[in-house]
């Protein structure tokens, strides 16, 4: 067993000595505090002044990385407290005032003089302590009187609180009440939120039809009626991949080969539509269903095959489907559907769905027997109905089964769009009604 033999220390008496010197220049030390926290105010060295914003407040920023509403809010407004204000303004911007995004533009309003603009802080540390059941804190300084008046900053207002207008009521501007005021809890503020939003959507321009609707949208041909089509070829390429044949499908943005409509001008930019041919409705005609847009990018001697580049697909693009030449859409902007009275409107008939099915959803197409010589309009909107068969104790009952969009209008059948499911038993043989209808 190892013995441990402690020996005294012969620095004991040096160190007691060194610890009453340290203790004494501490003591001087906090003599000398205390003194400097007794003398005067005007006495005191002044604080460093906390960096506060210098010219006008932009009416716009843009969000740059990393940024946030709290560091915004001290960078622009001299208090990170202020985010709910500059939230405030773009609620139709942020979805979440967690999370802005690079490149997002907020509105700060229409600019004002950021001298002002360290009064905020002020202001909203007054505010704290002048809230309802908070007891005030006797370390906090009272607020200078210079400071009550609302702070402006473009849409974004500090109000004066009550604590600054018992200070000086002589020197204060109106007080605003925070219930109508211009805080994130005003209702007038939301309702002025509201009505720009709803605004920005008007100017936005309402389409009755989009372009997808259009070139998608199937259609039936009338008895004996032939298009005058071009073919698809297949492919320009073959697949890397020698056990994948690829030459009689393509993809989205594939390059294909097709033998254009016979007597007509194909052009490097020209619009081709691919379709195929799934059926023929008794007493109508063939079915045409579109499979995907084609934009022709080489050309060669006229009669001679030319090379195109898929640019939209509906359905799959197989070699040997049809390929005619369409139009670009145009869609006018703004044209909304006037009502229609009950006894004035083009009523007709379903002839069928373009994919029959058991179970209607949304988003499906129908085609109707009644066409542009009829007075149907593309964004025309139609009721569907079905109507039962009678019975003793309540006779026939017309049921309502959804709303349809016209899509697509030939001479004497039309192309419709479901909108609004209320029976997904649409069935060849449903009334329809017009309803709205475009301006001609």
């Amino acid at each position: 067993m190892k013995r441990t033999t402690i020996f005294p220390s012969r620095l004991g008496p040096f160190q007691l000595v060194a610890c009453l010197a340290l203790g004494g220049l501490a003591v001087g030390a906090l003599g000398v505090v205390g003194l400097a926290a007794q003398r005067p105010p005007a006495q005191q060295a002044a604080a460093p002044a906390q960096p506060k914003p210098a010219g006008p407040l932009p009416a716009t920023h843009v969000v740059q990385q990393g940024e946030t509403l709290w560091g915004l809010a001290q960078q622009l407004l001299g208090d990170p407290l202020l985010w709910p204000e500059i939230y405030r303004l773009n609620t139709t911007v942020i979805e979440d005032p967690h999370w802005i995004f690079p490149g997002e533009e907020l509105r700060l309003g229409p600019g004002g003089d950021a001298a002002t603009a360290g009064a905020p802080a002020a202001a909203s540390a007054a505010a704290v302590a002048a809230a309802p059941g908070a007891a005030p804190s006797p370390e906090a300084p009272a607020a200078p009187a210079a400071t009550a008046a609302p702070a402006a900053q473009g849409d974004i207002t500090v109000s004066p609180t009550a604590a600054d207008t018992q200070a000086t009521p002589a020197q204060q501007g109106p007080v605003v009440n925070p219930s109508t005021g211009a805080t994130i809890f005003a209702t007038q503020g939301k309702a002025r939120i509201a009505a720009g939003s709803f605004q920005l959507r008007e100017q936005q321009g309402y389409r009755a039809v989009r372009e997808g609707e259009y070139y998608s949208a199937g259609f039936v041909l009338e008895p004996d009626e032939h298009l005058n089509a071009g073919s698809l070829l297949g492919n320009a390429a073959t697949s890397s991949i020698s056990r994948l044949n690829t030459t009689n499908n393509t993809m989205l943005y594939g390059t294909v080969v097709v033998t254009p409509p016979p007597g007509d001008t194909v052009t490097v930019g020209t619009i081709l539509l691919s379709y195929d041919t799934p059926r023929v409705i008794p007493n109508f005609g063939q079915v045409i269903r579109p499979t995907g847009l084609l934009k022709v990018t080489k050309v060669g001697a006229p009669g001679e095959n030319v090379m195109a580049q898929v640019v939209a697909m509906y359905q799959a693009i197989n070699g040997g489907q049809g390929v005619i030449d369409v139009q670009p859409y145009q869609s006018p902007r703004g044209v909304r559907p006037q009502p229609v009275p009950a006894d004035s409107g083009v009523q007709g008939t379903v002839i069928d769905l373009r994919a029959p099915r058991e179970v209607v959803n949304d988003q499906d197409e129908l085609f109707i027997d009644k066409g542009s010589a009829d007075g149907v309009y593309l964004g025309d909107i139609f009721q569907v109905s079905r109507t039962t068969s009678a019975q003793a104790e309540v006779g026939s009952i017309v049921q309502k089964q959804a709303r349809v969009l016209i899509v697509y209008v030939r001479a004497h059948t039309a192309t419709a769009v479901i909108f609004q499911l209320d029976r997904p038993d649409i069935r060849a043989g449903s009334t329809v009604r017009q309803i709205y209808r475009m301006p001609s």
